[in-house]
């Protein structure tokens, strides 16, 4: 019988969509609204004065987003940026920090409210993680109501997305992580693997880190949803699925090709790609300590801690009926608590916490991978919920005084880790929660209401976990974030309008460790997981304030060496002044903050004698030396520009101080229950600009103090050259290093003057012959010089493969300082010299994601030529009549009464299919029978609908309106 379908206009269908979707909507809506008060309750901006930005996204993701605001607005290039890290790779940053289509909306929003609208985004992200596993629950089961959007929440509000929503990079894969293991029950199910291929490619895109993670997980996880199912498909089926699995997932990744492969390339120059599996075995926590953070009101990890694994009380009771429940399958039982035992494994064995972690060990936030959990956690706890009827009221009771037994348990034995109101939260929510099982297991109430009741507790849960969790990572004051900022971007806007040539410019006292990119200027420092490793090393042993291992370099005020080597014409100064320094004269100001020009600045290229290539030992201890020996190879004199203070006199308090032995001093704390203080003081034999380092473990803070009382503050976890001004003969400066309670250790020192006019001769020599640029952009430096005797052309641009140069139109292989910043040897005479900047493997990257794009567009054609190869062999037909029947359902269930009563209703249907396929009871011709039966009874109720017509959609429309 032909159904006719009336004409809807787009309005009808528009309500029809969002009213079929309601629960969808509305798993989105209700953590959005929960994670808004907890910020609310904050007094984030506009309801106070703080804001979301904390520890690495208040010096990194940030600063990076408002790079890339910068550049989609202005228009500028994604694959390079001058601004930060003297020229980094820009498609790396944005391939791990912001690759999330969401900021690319940003390009809409003024730059004062930017903190605002990543602030949204974390918000939009927590929703689309509750939306995108109610899609999930519906897909699985076929059910999706008020309890639905309840457990959503517990995911999209897990303790994982609470302890680390600030690194917002990574909930992209977090909320898409439920429509992969969607996609891939499809896969196995019916032969779809649109859905699996294209969020493993989204996945990957928006974060390849984490999404890499999730690679790992499903690697595992596959063969438990794969033999999870009962129905006897044999080896040829099996390797059948498992090579599409393999396709789909190899075809996801091509996808993101474009990316990965030049990130994966560029990933090579950093520090912790040589990390190495730890050889022995060790283990970190105990069973105890995992379970006990798996309980409510429990203040997440932030930086230390134990892995994010709470994700509501709810799924730790429904987790035990699941494995109670005996009409699941054994074999799906054993195999998802095996699952569950692996996942715990990891979170305790070095090794495979190694492994998960992209086989490395990361810098703080442990358990980036504990997310899984959680998602498998919430899926067996719904799982449980829809067959609790099966559970006994004494199984249930056991299971209630049993968790009850734990919580006390708990708080004896983890009183000083535990909040004060941890037993009260617990128990109360432990009997609200009882309650409500013993209530609905019994189908005595309105399941609809009984349902809204479980997400108003579920909701009241995660509220409270998402306003401990926001109290606990903490908050920035915005006003002090944002104290100069219109200030230092007009005096840059202004500058660069005055001077339009290519050059640096950097900040006296760094308080954000991006400065460059969060105002937008070419610099010198950058922080982040991607830094060059070989730039870092190299800036370290030239005394800038940087160390390898902590991903970082980071300009302070330092010699004339440095930033004429650095190409640093400007430095701007917040809030205070400059005093002492003879190589800055004042060139504009705002306000408070000042502009200081650097006369002794060179271009971004010079020429170098050919032993500043091939002789300079930069690898020495003394970055002074370091110094002196690169003036003196780059402009062949023998005389030092830097000397050397007298030994310094030492004192200490509850300190046992040594000899100062060639820059180092041993030092040990007198007392282990009071703090230690060292002061070091030097004397300037005559008047000079002077320089100090001094470098120490377990210092809490250390201060460089002049005579005239000018303090500097030293960065305590790495050694750094910082200038302290100006000082008259027989002047001191004072290095006061103040040690953690308990602690000290060997101190390395060292204090120099500038020889003036050492240094005068010697630039001067550099100055002549400069690279005079003619022409740049975000990929390209363009140049004339004119070298007065063969030598190399040195510039200050870190060294990548993607780099090509050019000189008078021919190409030549570049060369490098130290492996880290570009040379190319020239001849004497006026040479054109062109640079040019393709990330490496960009190319071939496009051309995989092309690959991968016609792999996917093939495997739709060939699906639709022959759909039976595709969806599973011996259960084809039945697969795709059930399909159907399920799309009929659909329809006739979203169109009758709500009740759960009606015959057609989407859950029934597949429950029943469900029901026979896992049994095994029904062959292919019983499925087929079963599933026309029950399209013809789907049409037989679509005929009586027809009839009701009118009656029931008006209702249905004042119903929705």
């Amino acid at each position: 019988m032909e159904i006719r379908r009336k004409k809807v206009s787009v309005s009808q269908r528009t309500q029809e969509l969002f009213y079929r979707n309601r629960y969808v909507f509305l798993a989105f809506l209700v953590p959005f609204v929960l994670m808004f008060l907890a910020y609310a309750a904050a007094e984030f901006f506009p309801f106070g004065k703080n804001q979301v930005a904390v520890i690495d996204m208040y010096h990194q993701y940030f600063p990076f987003i408002n790079e890339l605001h910068e550049k989609i607005q202005s228009g500028g290039s994604l694959l390079y940026t001058w601004n930060g890290g003297l020229g980094t790779n820009f498609i790396t940053l944005l391939s791990y920090y912001m690759a999330s289509p969401l900021y690319f909306l940003t390009i809409f929003v003024p730059d004062a409210y930017l903190m605002e609208a990543v602030t949204v985004i974390i918000l939009l992200k927590i929703g689309f993680a509750g939306a995108f596993m109610a899609i999930y629950l519906r897909g699985i089961h076929g059910r999706c109501d008020c309890a639905t959007v309840a457990f959503s929440t517990l995911y999209a509000l897990c303790a994982y997305v609470m302890g680390y929503y600030w690194c917002l990079m990574w909930l992209d894969v977090v909320a898409l992580l439920p429509l992969c293991v969607l996609g891939l029950n499809r896969l196995i199910d019916r032969g779809d693997f649109k859905l699996y291929t294209i969020t493993i490619a989204a996945m990957m895109l928006t974060n390849y880190y984490i999404g890499g993670m999730v690679c790992i997980f499903i690697f595992f996880y596959y063969p438990v949803l794969y033999f999870s199912r009962t129905e006897k498909r044999g080896a040829k089926t099996c390797l059948r699925i498992t090579g599409k699995a393999v396709l789909c997932s190899v075809t996801g990744i091509f996808i993101s090709g474009i990316t990965l492969i030049p990130t994966f390339l560029n990933l090579q120059n950093t520090y912790y790609i040589d990390s190495t599996m730890p050889e022995e075995s060790s283990f970190y926590n105990t069973v105890l300590d995992v379970l006990t953070n798996s309980l409510p009101d429990i203040a997440p990890t932030v930086r230390e801690g134990m892995p994010n694994i709470y994700c509501g009380l709810l799924c730790v009771l429904l987790l035990a009926c699941f494995f109670l429940c005996k009409s699941v399958p054994l074999r799906k039982r054993l195999l998802h608590g095996g699952m569950l035992a692996f996942l715990v494994l990891s979170l305790n064995w070095n090794k495979l916490d190694f492994m998960w972690h992209g086989f490395h060990f990361p810098n703080q936030l442990p358990y980036r991978y504990s997310f899984v959990i959680s998602f498998l956690l919430v899926v067996l706890a719904y799982e449980a919920f829809l067959r609790i009827r099966q559970i006994s009221q004494r199984q249930l009771a056991a299971i209630g005084v049993g968790c009850g037994a734990y919580v006390i348990l708990a708080q004896q034995l983890y009183e000083a880790d535990l909040r004060a109101d941890f037993v009260y939260v617990g128990i109360l929510l432990l009997i609200l929660y009882m309650a409500f099982l013993a209530v609905y297991r019994m189908d005595r109430f309105n399941k609809t209401l009984m349902c809204f009741l479980l997400l108003v507790v579920v909701g009241g849960e995660m509220l409270n976990s998402a306003a401990i969790a926001v109290e606990t990572v903490s908050s920035t004051n915005r006003d002090d974030y944002f104290a100069e900022s219109s200030d230092m971007k007009k005096m840059v806007k202004d500058i660069q309008e005055k001077d339009p040539g290519f050059y640096r410019i950097e900040t006296a006292e760094s308080t954000i460790l991006n400065m460059p990119m969060l105002y937008n200027y070419p610099g010198v420092s950058e922080f982040s997981s991607t830094v060059n490793g070989n730039v870092s090393y190299l800036m370290a042993q030239m005394g800038l304030e940087a160390k390898d291992e902590k991903n970082r370099y980071n300009y302070v005020m330092t010699t004339p060496i440095m930033n004429a080597m650095l190409n640093v014409r400007y430095i701007l100064s917040k809030g205070k002044p400059l005093e002492g320094e003879d190589a800055l004269t004042l060139a504009g100001g705002e306000q408070t903050s000042s502009l200081y020009q650097n006369k002794y600045d060179l271009s971004i290229g010079y020429m170098v004698d050919q032993a500043a290539i091939n002789e300079w030992a930069e690898d020495q201890d003394d970055p002074f030396i370091v110094q002196n020996d690169f003036v003196m190879c780059a402009a062949g004199t023998d005389e030092e520009i830097l000397t050397s203070l007298e030994e310094p006199e030492a004192m200490g308090s509850n300190a046992i101080l040594g000899e100062w032995v060639d820059g180092y001093l041993t030092c040990e704390a007198a007392d282990t229950d009071n703090a230690a203080t060292v002061d070091l003081t030097y004397t300037a034999p005559k008047e000079q600009q002077v320089y100090v380092y001094a470098e120490t473990a377990d210092a809490e803070s250390i201060t460089a103090t002049t005579e005239s009382g000018r303090s500097i503050t030293m960065q305590e976890d790495c050694g750094a050259v910082v200038s302290v001004g100006k000082l008259a003969a027989g002047e001191t400066v004072t290095i006061t290093i103040q040690y953690e309670t308990g602690k000290a250790s060997e101190i390395e020192t060292y204090a120099y003057g500038l020889e003036q006019d050492v240094w005068d001769k010697a630039y001067q020599k550099l100055d002549d012959e400069l690279l005079e640029v003619t022409d740049y952009s975000d990929t390209k430096i363009e140049g004339t010089i004119q070298a007065q005797e063969d030598g190399f052309l040195l510039t200050s641009i870190p060294y990548e493969k993607g780099w090509s140069v050019e000189v008078d139109g021919e190409k030549r292989e570049p060369q490098t300082l130290c492996d880290t910043f570009l040379a190319v040897p020239l001849k004497a005479g006026t040479h054109e010299v062109r640079f040019t900047y393709m990330p490496d493997g960009l190319i071939p990257g496009i051309l995989v994601t092309l690959c991968g794009i016609g792999i996917l567009v093939a495997m739709s054609f060939l699906r639709r030529r022959h759909p039976l190869k595709w969806t599973g062999g011996r259960m084809s037909n039945a697969g795709l009549e059930l399909s159907e029947v399920d799309t009929a359902a659909s329809m006739s269930a979203e169109k009758l009464d709500d009740s759960e009563a009606a015959i057609c209703s989407e859950t029934e249907l597949k429950s029943d299919w469900s029901t026979k396929a896992e049994t095994g009871q029904q062959d292919r011709r019983n499925a087929r029978a079963t599933a026309g039966g029950q399209g013809n009874q789907c049409v037989k109720l679509k005929n009586r609908q027809d009839l009701q017509g009118q009656h029931v959609s008006g209702l249905r429309r004042r119903r929705f309106l």
